[in-house]
């Protein structure tokens, strides 16, 4: 039997990749290797989640080899290797330091590495092990459902978290005649070099080397160094995966590049681990799914708390907004030309959530959030889009955009190799006009959430009704910091906090029949057509009546004044807020840095719905509506509604 050491592999006749060259296959990503790290590791563990398991655990553990294991690191780094007859070992600087740091990700209940240990074996229905020990970029014997990570190009970012360029991996699988097998190797991608008149790869492996490849250490034998090196053994029935980042990089994210940047502490990195986990793998990790991921953090053995929905206010409006996305329900943005649906689009409006994470910071996220998070269907953040901000620095908007199943492998190709982003540039044909037109649509719902849409073109009090009763006379001061009742945006239970998206839908809009949000952009290749309006008004049809005096809420953590209106049929209502002064009259001036309120919408009381923007067109019979004022403190102000059909 072969003793263990390590393999260089050597440019054969027929060419090869250098260990650069394999690198390079990220491009160069905006995201830091820590992050990157994160999201890769997380979505390749989430893809080989196993049927029958309601958890996925998946754990970063931060740390430095303990001096009962210190001999056995030093040993494994201190070999030469065999083929190329070097003596003095390839790790040369891990042999002498006094203390080795590694980064352990972990991953159970999942499949395992299986397969054939050779990349020229058979055909076989497993071959993990060759995507990920052996080759890159290969997808060969990923199963269909593996939408996310199949251990291709994304795995450099293993090695390059390694100072070295070393991972050593460890794993557990049961084969096809249901026994657990288990196999350890250790992997390094460093530079290409010479030796003698032979030129080598610069990609190494240390387990039972061969003439021509290396095999990794097998059962008892695998189990036998893993604990040697203080690597966590598998219990009872489990399998999974661990690999372990040696000497990782722990560069400082926020600050800028040079030529030595500094490193995060150890505690430090850790908590940037915990944020970058919860910013990105968040829609995963939600415990009411029906299989969730549980991530957990340790910085030298110290457990690092994690945010998520139930903590956090930003992650809680997303999450929120993510599973009227679950449910069915939101808004459907389309395609018109060729016509398509594209995906579910979902929102909640913030009011006091402010993000501070530094891992946050590197998606986009700060202060109150803008954002869209993208979701393709293996449900992990592809990225945040970032929109207009509203007026007013304490109130955001938190929402997800989900591409319809259909789609799925259409928006996965326009994803580079780190999947963070559509790129349409990548396709050609009707694929690049659904992923270019999802990018108009994200950019109309922003400009509408942020306030942006809803006061473009509208004429605000310009209309004279005869009536007091009909013009509200109400001076209204605006709403203190404490003590207001937080009301949901839905009197339903169960239903969304939204737009419920009925089984009928008119047009691309995904309001209920008989009502639209917004007027339909027109005049460009991929745009819907506009919304309903009424021909125009009848002949002794009533306008618009105010019911009841306005009165204070709070909706989704947004302060607003409700006022009740009858519409006495089909009509196209427009509402408008101004700030008046303390004579009476309309302010001519905003001064410089206030803040306005405005009209977010109107609310249907029988089931709770919500139509946001300024303007409402309904097609039935009367009815009574209630108009939303986003609410401003220490301001007095009209309200005042108009029919225009």
């Amino acid at each position: 039997m072969n003793e263990p050491g390590w393999y260089a592999q050597p440019f054969r006749a027929d060419g090869g990749i250098t260990a650069s060259g394999l690198l390079s296959q990220l491009g160069r990503p905006s995201l830091s290797r820590l992050t990157l790290l994160v999201r890769e590791a997380a979505q390749n563990s989430w893809d080989a989640r196993l049927p029958g398991h309601p958890v996925v655990p998946f754990r970063l553990d931060l740390s430095t080899v303990g001096p009962g294991h210190v001999a056995a690191w030093r040993r494994m780094f201190s070999l030469g290797s065999s083929s190329t007859g070097f003596t003095d070992g390839i790790f040369h600087r891990l042999t002498k330091a006094t203390a080795i740091r590694y980064l352990a990700v972990s991953d159970r209940g999942t499949s395992g590495l299986a397969g054939p240990t050779r990349s020229d074996a058979g055909r076989t229905e497993r071959r993990e092990w060759a995507r990920f020990v052996l080759n890159s970029g290969d997808r060969d014997g990923a199963s269909a459902s593996s939408s996310g990570g199949t251990y291709g190009y994304g795995k450099s970012a293993l090695f390059q978290l390694s100072k070295v360029g070393c991972v050593l991996v460890y794993t557990r699988f049961e084969d096809e005649g249901g026994d657990l097998r288990s196999r350890f190797i250790g992997v390094a991608i460093r530079e290409a070099f010479w030796e003698d008149d032979s030129r080598y790869t610069g990609r190494h492996w240390w387990g039972l080397p061969e003439e021509e490849h290396c095999e990794p250490l097998l059962d008892a034998h695998a189990d036998t160094i893993a604990r040697e090196l203080g690597i966590p053994g598998f219990q009872a029935e489990e399998t999974g995966t661990t690999l372990i980042v040696v000497d990782p990089d722990l560069t400082d994210p926020s600050l800028p590049d040079s030529d030595a940047p500094p490193e995060l502490s150890v505690a430090d990195a850790g908590a940037f681990l915990a944020d970058a986990a919860a910013w990105n793998l968040w829609p995963i990790m939600l415990t009411d799914r029906a299989v969730h991921m549980a991530v957990r953090v340790t910085a030298n053995g110290v457990d690092i708390k994690v945010p998520d929905a139930e903590s956090d206010a930003a992650l809680a409006f997303f999450a929120s907004a993510y599973r009227t996305v679950s449910e069915g329900s939101g808004l459907m943005l389309a395609c018109g030309k060729p016509r398509m649906e594209l995906g579910l689009f979902a929102h909640q409006y913030t009011y006091g959530a402010s993000v501070t994470s530094l891992a946050a910071r590197e998606l986009g996220l700060e202060g109150a959030p803008h954002h869209v998070c993208l979701l393709r269907g293996p449900e992990l953040v592809v990225r945040y889009h970032s929109g207009p901000e509203r007026s007013n620095p304490d109130a955001g908007y938190a929402a997800v955009f989900r591409v319809n199943d259909d789609l799925d492998q259409t928006f996965a190709r326009a994803e580079p190799p780190t999947h963070d982003g559509w790129e349409y540039q990548q396709l050609q044909g009707r694929e690049a006009t659904f992923v270019r037109t999802a990018g108009r649509r994200l950019k109309e719902q922003c400009d509408r959430l942020s306030g942006a849409q809803a006061r473009r073109a509208v004429k605000v009090g310009a209309y004279a009704l005869g009536s007091v009763a009909q013009r509200l006379g109400h001076l209204l001061a605006g709403p203190g910091g404490f003590g207001t009742a937080v009301l949901p945006s839905s009197l339903l239970p169960g239903t969304s906090r939204v737009v419920m998206a009925p089984a009928r839908q008119d047009d691309v809009s995904g309001a209920p029949p008989g009502l639209a949000p917004f007027p339909a952009p027109r005049g460009d290749a991929g745009e819907g057509g506009g919304a309903w309006e009424p021909a125009g008004r009848r002949r002794g049809a009533r306008r618009p009546t105010l019911t009841s005096e306005p009165y204070f809420e709070v909706i989704d953590g947004l302060p607003v004044i409700v006022q009740r209106v009858r519409l006495h049929g089909p009509d196209r209502v427009e509402g408008s807020v101004r700030v008046m002064t303390g004579d009476g009259g309309a302010e001519g001036q905003t001064p410089t840095g206030a803040t306005q309120p405005e009209v977010y919408g109107w609310r249907i009381p029988a089931d709770g719905r919500i139509v946001t923007g300024e303007v409402l067109y309904h097609s039935g019979d009367a009815v009574d509506v209630e108009m939303i004022v986003i609410a401003v403190a220490d301001v007095l102000i009209d309200i005042n509604v108009v029919g225009r059909s």
